[in-house]
């Protein structure tokens, strides 16, 4: 039997299931002039997002009746959008091309070799990083699609710090102690990486897709960490003289 939830855990996932449903009735995809409800996406391109409202509902229900289940039905809904989120971003940088792999790997071995004298790794993250950025063998590189300013709106302005992070890898390598700035450079591309990837999700995102993945997460982590409510224990009588 699962451990029954505080009270103020479940008005809180309750909450959250209510966000759930209500957010299909907002822009997921908002890019100025172009904006499509959840449920227009749901119904024309991706049907799970018909889970969405599901989940919200299932989990609204399950808290304010104090459910036993309340806490799977907060698992799945957590999993439902974070989860989702969570998995395709892991799966497009699994089947990125050989470029990507170079720089997120080059950014690595500059972070590991930041103890003892490790010159010859900064040396090779740092190259890595530069052949990933340049990539002459694919049409369109880092490089390519900055020059050309193909991201638009300036989004991927950050990413030309990339291959100045491999240039300090490289210069790093020519320092016994430049271990502090190999991983500087290091934790600066992951760092570019990171927000770029947020901006794009800024950009392209609506208002729906931000509150139910917000909601999807608080209910994750309540159904993840939440401590169960202690157990009302009857007093017992006095005994009979």
């Amino acid at each position: 039997m699962q451990k029954p939830l505080p009270k103020w855990a479940l008005g809180v996932l309750s909450l959250a299931g209510v966000v759930l449903v209500g957010s299909m009735l907002l822009s997921w995809i908002d890019m100025g002039d172009y904006s499509v409800r959840g449920l227009t996406l749901a119904w024309d391109e991706n049907h799970w997002l018909f889970l969405v409202p599901l989940a919200g509902a299932v989990l609204a229900a399950a808290a304010a009746t104090r459910s036993e289940h309340t806490r799977l039905a907060a698992l799945f809904a957590g999993f439902v959008v974070t989860g989702y989120v969570l998995f395709n971003l892991a799966h497009s940088i699994i089947h990125s091309g050989l470029d990507t792999w170079l720089v997120l790997a080059g950014a690595g071995i500059m972070l590991g070799s930041t103890r003892g004298d490790r010159a010859m790794w900064r040396a090779v993250g740092g190259v890595a990083v530069l052949a990933g950025f340049f990539a002459p063998w694919v049409d369109w590189s880092m490089w390519a699609m900055l020059k050309l300013n193909i991201t638009g709106n300036g989004v991927a302005n950050s990413l030309w710090l990339i291959p100045i992070g491999g240039v300090l890898g490289i210069i790093a390598a020519g320092n016994k102690d430049g271990g502090k700035l190999a991983g500087i450079a290091g934790a600066m591309i992951y760092g570019v990486i990171v927000l770029t990837i947020a901006l794009v999700a800024y950009y392209v995102f609506g208002l729906g897709a931000w509150t139910a993945l917000g909601a999807s997460a608080t209910a994750l982590v309540i159904g993840v960490l939440a401590r169960g409510a202690l157990p009302v224990v009857a007093p017992v009588p006095p005994a009979a003289k």
